[in-house]
C-alpha cells in the first residue's frame, strides 16, 4: 500500500515542479523562488521514497524521532517564509504611501496653478 502512496505522490510532485516551471517562465516565480521549490518537492520526494533517512539524520543531529525532525524544520521553515513575507508585505506598504503622497501633493500643486491662472 505505501507503493501506491509514493507513486501518488510523486505524480503530485512533478505536477507541482512544472507548476513551479510555468510559473518561472510567465514571470510570477523568480528564479530564487523556482529554487527553493523545486528543492522543496525533490527533497519531500526523496523523504517520501526513503522515510528512514529522516531518522537517520535526526539519529546523528540527536533528535529522538525523524518526524519530529520534519517537524521542527517545517516550522522553522514556514516561520521564515512567513517573516520574509511580512516584511515584503511592509516594503510594498511603504512605497504604496509614497507614491500616493506624491500623487496627492501633485494634485493639490496642479488645483493651485490651475486656480492662481483661472483668477
Amino acid at each position: 500500500m505505501i507503493i501506491l502512496f509514493q507513486i501518488l505522490f510523486t505524480l503530485f510532485t512533478l505536477f507541482a515542479v512544472v507548476s513551479v516551471a510555468k510559473r518561472k517562465k510567465t514571470g510570477e516565480l523568480g528564479p530564487k523562488g523556482m529554487v527553493f521549490w523545486v528543492l522543496f518537492w525533490v527533497v519531500a520526494d526523496v523523504l517520501v521514497w526513503w522515510p528512514e533517512s529522516t531518522q537517520k539524520l535526526a539519529d546523528y543531529l540527536g533528535i529522538g524521532r525523524g518526524s519530529d525532525l520534519v517537524s521542527y524544520v517545517a516550522v522553522a521553515t514556514m516561520f521564515f517564509l512567513i517573516f520574509k513575507m511580512n516584511v515584503k508585505i511592509e516594503g510594498l506598504s511603504r512605497g504604496l504611501t509614497k507614491v500616493v503622497r506624491s500623487e496627492a501633493l501633485s494634485g493639490s500643486r496642479k488645483k493651485k496653478s490651475k486656480e492662481s491662472i483661472d483668477v
